[in-house]
């Protein structure tokens, strides 16, 4: 540990800056855990954790096992190499004891498949007879369908694993007895949306009841989330029930070049033979592995935590969730780096004050859990690919208004013979590549240089992100748009460090339904709503800035215009602001993704001058459940919204923004067309004039808030 710090200063000493950049450092001792003497468990099993792991057993594993053979969902607090081995231990446990039973285990991504795979191994290896596990996305791939606990991600798992459940994959479905979700903090908006519905699938095609568990890491309102997602209560385990080692947090101020600041740590540490893990985002993920090359399994690069000396966190846009996976993932020294983003003067500056408060280092909130038609349209068809859906199902799962409408479209049909079950059209096929993040719509495809496809991204960003020259991630850059192919849905990025952009638009908002109301808990208690709205967005023209440059001003060749229908909050503002550009608003989306389970994107802002309403909506159409959770939450938002935007307001690029935000928020704080719902998966053109979807039959109008569809008891 020490070590590595003194490399640390070392090299913050040669930085040759005239202020340090290593902003702040904060130790976190090791916690015990609550150990136990005993568990339950096979003898042969219990002997090969103690060969395999060599620890004892802790009140974490006791809970969960005695969850799991209750039959009710249980989650393991934590992320680190003891959480995941214990999922491993349970799953192993089950199986022994049930040898004809089959398991499965979603993880976030495919880097996380493998390591899972690997560590089950360790643990499985000691036992005899052996219990073949694979990863789908493994050396052993193809002989997975044979295995007894199959590793895979939920991309996979709709388009792989349920798509051929009556082929390759028919005996393992039958046996099925066990769904383990590991990270179930990533499944959050639009995502927790897509596992909602992909449980509900894999549920129907088992010969016998499906227990349910996984790991999460520490976040706020756990229980209620996956009450949400599953229909089922969850016991959830206390984060102090199991150990983790010592670690020490660092803030690191880059110089203006994020990655060659980043590589220049990364070499340090893999000079004094410590492993280096790199954690980015989908954007940078691409480049960074590039620069990677082979170094021979000491450095790397992912969206989440690896096992690693060091874990270096290229933003603070990988979320606070991510961080406090770093932190108890047995790094010794988690780096995050600050450079020129939004909110990042802010998070110095606290960093610098009292980084025990310090905004990443909070639990996120998980945001309410609603099931987006979108996604609830795509899935119902798939179900109904794999078996026959049955209005009894429909009903429990309170979606027969969306089956309606996709048998007025045609996707979905009654049998012939009989009034109650269903079974799919022909007009298209369901089994699109899944993003996690879209509403059931083919997702964009990201493209290094080379024009390899290194990821994929939600096209809810397209309308004010993705133009050519826009800076990635949003407003933050390091990665530059140079192609963009709306045929294809393919975006190629290039690295252009110092490059930032923000975009100028043109918003028209019409309020469809006003759901509820109330005043903020402020001197002034301005009104806030909830509700649903139509909006019209144009982006024409960005503000740009490289390096130090003075700011320019860039006219887009062609505006790109879209329309969508979804949930958003709304203040009537006591004054009106002069804004041009709709620069208003993104400081609290900003503040959003520090404080919640969200990304900077999944906020769209936008100001009616008429009415001197600011709107905060959910970029998705029909909603991401964001604006729910701001509707009883925004006081908690907005002082560290006007944080973010007092740091800013020197910024070059983002001063107009941040001194109309200053502006509103100082006022509140110091004194005190309808939404088509047809198939979104069907082909089609990605214009860069993005069109107004279809019309067809709008939902009811309700007078009350939408009521979330929760599955049934499994």
């Amino acid at each position: 540990m020490s070590h590595l710090i003194d490399i640390l200063h070392a090299i913050a000493e040669r930085a040759g800056q005239s202020t340090s950049p290593l902003i702040a450092l904060r130790a976190f001792p090791a916690g015990t855990g609550t150990r136990i003497s005993h568990l339950p468990i096979d003898q042969a099993l219990n002997e090969a954790w103690v060969r395999a792991i060599g620890t004892p057993f802790f009140q974490a594993q006791s809970i969960a096992l005695a969850a799991l053979r209750r039959s009710t969902p249980f989650a393991i607090t934590g992320s680190g190499t003891l959480s995941r081995a214990s999922l491993h231990l349970l799953t192993l446990d089950l199986l022994r004891n049930e040898p004809s039973a089959t398991a499965l285990l979603i993880v976030p991504d495919a880097d996380q498949a493998l390591l899972h795979e690997r560590e089950a191994n360790v643990l499985a290896r000691f036992c005899q007879p052996a219990i073949p596990i694979a990863a789908t996305s493994g050396a052993n791939r193809r002989t997975a369908p044979t295995a007894r606990l199959i590793i895979t991600t939920l991309p996979e798992l709709h388009s792989s694993l349920l798509r051929l459940h009556d082929r390759a994959w028919h005996s393992f479905w039958r046996r099925l007895r066990l769904i383990l979700i590991a990270d179930l903090h990533t499944y959050y908006g639009i995502a927790a949306g897509h596992l909602s519905m992909i449980l509900l699938r894999a549920g129907r095609l088992s010969a016998q009841p499906i227990a349910l568990g996984g790991t999460v890491a520490p976040v706020s309102g756990p229980e209620a989330a996956l009450k949400l997602i599953s229909g089922r209560e969850w016991r959830v385990t206390s984060a102090a029930d199991l150990p983790y080692p010592t670690t020490t947090l660092a803030i690191w101020q880059c110089d203006g070049n994020r990655h060659r600041e980043t590589m220049r740590l990364a070499e340090a540490f893999l000079a004094s033979g410590a492993s280096v893990h790199l954690i980015t985002n989908r954007f940078e993920l691409g480049n960074l592995r590039a620069a990677i090359g082979d170094v021979s399994g000491m450095l790397s690069a992912g969206l989440r935590p690896l096992p690693a000396h060091t874990q270096i966190m290229t933003g603070a846009d990988v979320g606070p969730a991510t961080l406090q996976a770093a932190l108890h993932s047995g790094a010794a020294l988690v780096i995050v780096l600050l450079d020129r983003g939004l909110g990042d003067s802010a998070l110095r500056r606290m960093a610098e004050t009292d980084l025990a408060t310090w905004p990443l280092l909070q639990p996120a909130a998980w945001s309410p859990v609603s099931l987006n038609p979108f996604v609830a349209a795509l899935h119902l068809v798939c179900a109904a690919s794999e078996k026959p859906l049955h209005d009894d199902e429909i009903r429990q799962w309170q979606l027969e208004t969306i089956v309606e409408r996709l048998a007025a479209q045609k996707h979905l049909y009654r049998l012939p013979g009989s009034a109650s079950v269903w079974l799919p059209g022909e007009q298209s096929d369901p089994y699109i590549t899944l993003d996690l993040h879209a509403a059931g719509t083919e997702p964009l495809y990201l493209l290094n240089e080379q024009k390899m496809q290194t990821g994929t991204a939600d096209p809810s960003i397209a309308g004010r992100w993705i133009h050519l020259a826009a800076a990635l991630p949003p407003l933050r850059g390091g990665q530059q748009i140079i192609e963009r192919d709306d045929e294809t849905g393919t975006i190629q990025l290039a690295g252009r460090e110092g490059h930032r952009t923000i975009p100028l638009r043109r918003c028209q908002i019409q309020i469809r339904q006003e759901w509820a109301q109330r005043e903020l808990k402020r001197a002034h208690s301005p009104r806030l709503s909830w509700g649903r709205v139509t909006v019209e967005e144009t982006t024409y023209a960005y503000r740009e800035q490289t390096g130090h440059n003075p700011v320019r001003e860039q006219t887009l060749a062609e505006p790109i215009t879209q329309r969508w229908q979804s949930q958003a909050v709304w203040i009537r503002l006591s004054r009106p602001l002069n804004v041009s550009g709709q620069l208003v608003g993104w400081s609290c989306a900003a503040a959003i993704a520090l404080r919640a389970l969200a990304r900077l994107e999944d906020c769209v802002t936008a100001y009616d001058p008429t009415t001197q309403h600011l709107y905060l909506i959910d970029a998705q159409p029909h909603g991401n459940g964001l604006a729910e959770w701001l509707y009883e939450q925004i006081e908690t938002i907005l002082p560290l919204a006007y944080d973010i935007a007092l740091y800013q307001r020197s910024d070059p690029l983002y001063e107009p923004l941040a001194r109309t935000d200053m502006d509103w928020l100082l006022t509140i704080l110091g004194g005190e067309t309808e939404v088509a719902l047809t198939m979104p998966f069907s082909p089609q053109k990605k214009a860069t004039r993005v069109a107004e979807p279809p019309a067809c039959a709008e939902p009811p109008a309700r007078a009350e808030p939408p009521a979330r569809a929760e599955p049934p008891a499994r």
